[in-house]
């Protein structure tokens, strides 16, 4: 059984599985989405409100699921976001809960496009440096470090609840991932558990380095060995489905997709068992009580970062 599988069983809640295809294997996810005829609404009641101010519009599928879509403003953006699928592709293949998105054409116009996340709270009302919710955020840096996705704000994790009341972690938007870039622009520290980025402007994740001072292995390890798992000729039929029809050499894009994912995810899991000792040579040191206004003070902290 992996990861995909075991979320399921987890989540015990089919229209949560349901939503986030969870119920079918990775490739196929994206013959679905592909396969999907997308009608822009006139209702804008289905989009966020953060949504509508950057300019997006609401659809439905064919199965009647909201989607929020821009306009991509030319070929090379909507590469881009093509591209950026993969990331919710990974995700999902790692059992990782994230928002369904690619690009779609609707009427000869490309859109860059994301499913809704219905019933969905900001994590920012939370406090998330207690549980279930820092160990989420502490497992979900492996999937951010894998894309050098450095926009990890509040914004862009959301919570949802199954049937029984069990909170969920939703990652959103991809747009500041980046899968193209060929060497580690996100390198780990050698002397303690930290990371030095070549880009400053934005936020790797919620957590700060002393918010994993003490932490088992065990937090890790299911997501790094669910990534160690994902096969290299799945990964490269992914892309280079990702990409067809988008750039005008798809094959040299999707191989250059796979080196960079192979070299960052042997970097990642390497630097993550070297630098965490099992639970049984350590001891969980959590920090709720000296960060516990962190969620809501994020951005005021970090302003003078930027």
């Amino acid at each position: 059984m992996d990861e995909r599988e075991k979320l399921i069983e987890t989540i015990a809640d089919e229209d949560i599985v349901r939503y986030f295809y969870l119920d079918l294997p990775t490739e196929k996810v994206l013959d679905v989405m592909d396969a999907q005829t997308l009608r822009i609404t006139s209702s804008q009641d289905e989009v966020p409100f953060n949504a509508q101010v950057k300019g997006y519009i609401g659809a439905v599928d064919s199965g009647g699921d909201p989607w929020i879509l821009k306009p991509a403003l030319d070929a090379k953006e909507a590469l881009y976001h093509r591209i950026c699928a993969l990331a919710f592709l990974l995700d999902h293949w790692m059992g990782t809960i994230s928002a369904p998105t690619t690009v779609f054409r609707i009427d000869g116009k490309l859109y860059r496009a994301a499913k809704v996340v219905r019933r969905a709270v900001q994590i920012s009302s939370y406090n998330y440096l207690e549980h279930p919710y820092i160990d989420l955020l502490r497992a979900d840096l492996v999937n951010r470090w894998l894309y050098f996705d450095e926009d990890r704000n509040p914004n862009n994790y959301l919570v949802i609840h199954n049937k029984r009341d069990h909170p969920f972690l939703v990652a959103i938007d991809f747009d500041k991932a980046d899968l193209e870039a060929e060497s580690m622009k996100i390198v780990g520290m050698q002397d303690k558990f930290g990371w030095i980025r070549g880009e400053k402007t934005r936020f790797l994740t919620l957590l700060r380095p002393d918010n994993f001072e003490g932490v088992p292995l065990e937090t890790f390890e299911v997501r790094l060995s669910a990534l160690s798992a994902i096969p290299e000729e799945a990964v490269r039929r992914i892309a280079l489905a990702l990409v067809s029809g988008y750039c005008q050499n798809p094959e040299e894009l999707a191989s250059r997709l796979v080196s960079n994912f192979l070299m960052r995810r042997a970097y990642i899991v390497e630097y993550f068992r070297r630098m965490f000792k099992p639970e049984s040579e350590t001891r969980n040191v959590s920090n709720a009580e000296e960060y516990s206004m962190f969620g809501a003070s994020f951005l005021a902290m970090n302003r003078n970062k930027k």
